[in-house]
């Protein structure tokens, strides 16, 4: 009987066991846990702290406006300049056109490129155009001499 009783214990024992050992890991996983929500809060306010201290460091001190004031300044200047560009384009446009034509009539060699007594062809036709703007020459003077220009280059 008393072998009848231990056999009948133990099946229950080891339920006992395995029911105390289920708690005492449920037990540490929701501790564990706990523990790891406050380490991540922790670590948030941290971090929170440490970057408003550095912001606030940062905006304390006077040249944090004149960074702020100077980049608007820039943006402003910014702006003008694209309205200014805008308005001149045509004129710079004929600015670089020239400086170009000129650069290469000296780069390649004016007598190649038709240049007359060391001027650049182009600044040659528009004395002509003026002259005939003026009436100091005639149509045909003005044709004349711009097909020999034009000949040169």
């Amino acid at each position: 009987m008393q072998n009848n009783d231990k056999e009948s214990e133990f099946p229950n024992n080891i339920k006992k066991k395995q029911n105390k050992i289920i708690d005492d890991v449920t037990k540490n996983y929701d501790q564990t846990l706990e523990i790891g929500k406050q380490l991540g809060k922790d670590s948030l306010d941290k971090i929170t702290e440490a970057t408003s201290a550095g912001t606030n460091f940062i905006k304390s001190r006077p040249y944090w406006k004149s960074i702020k004031d100077n980049s608007l300044k820039i943006k402003e200047k910014s702006l003008d300049s694209k309205t200014s560009l805008k308005k001149k384009s045509p004129k710079l446009y004929k600015k670089i056109s020239r400086g170009f034509f000129n650069f290469f009539e000296l780069f390649v060699g004016r007598i190649k490129l038709g240049s007359q007594y060391g001027s650049a062809s182009l600044d040659i036709l528009e004395r002509l155009a003026k002259l005939k703007e003026l009436g100091i020459l005639t149509d045909d003077e003005f044709v004349q001499q711009k097909k020999k220009i034009l000949d040169r280059i």
